[in-house]
């Protein structure tokens, strides 16, 4: 699964993506996050007479929720290190949740939010037969039911 990780720099007096490259630093020497999770600086689209260079994302792929959970626990760690901690979101298909601490609750909470994969349809809807009560077997059998086409 690929997720995106967007730090606020502004709120520790850095600007200009310093933030985000040293996450980015971190995370690719940290044992687990590093291991486990394809990162990469996503550069952001220069504005009128910038000659840009700066980065806005890091664009990491991770393969399960165990590896979403040790990049959570990963910038967690981060923030803690930083004298002010800046802001850090990671986002999913719309899905953004910001990284409070590396705590088991806050890692489960990411885990839970950004780890499900997103439904076929892709509209994010579990509620696959349209009845409005989020199950998406409306008969009862135990198995979702689909939609003739």
């Amino acid at each position: 699964m690929q997720v995106d990780i967007v730090v606020d720099g502004e709120t520790d007096g850095e600007n200009d993506g310093r933030s985000l490259t040293s996450l980015y630093r971190w995370l690719a020497s940290d044992p687990d996050a590093g291991r486990r999770a394809t990162l990469s600086l996503v550069p952001g689209r220069p504005g009128a007479g910038d000659m840009g260079g700066a980065f806005d994302v890091i664009n990491a792929v991770v393969a399960n929720g165990i590896a979403l959970g040790g990049l959570a626990v990963a910038c967690a760690t981060w923030r803690a290190s930083r004298p002010a901690a800046p802001a850090v979101r990671i986002e999913r298909d719309g899905v953004t949740i910001t990284v409070e601490d590396g705590s088991p609750d806050t890692v489960n909470r990411i885990v839970e939010a950004l780890g499900r994969p997103p439904l076929p349809d892709g509209d994010g809807d579990p509620d696959a037969d349209g009845d409005g009560d989020g199950d998406p077997d409306a008969d009862g059998d135990g198995r979702a039911d689909r939609q003739a086409s």
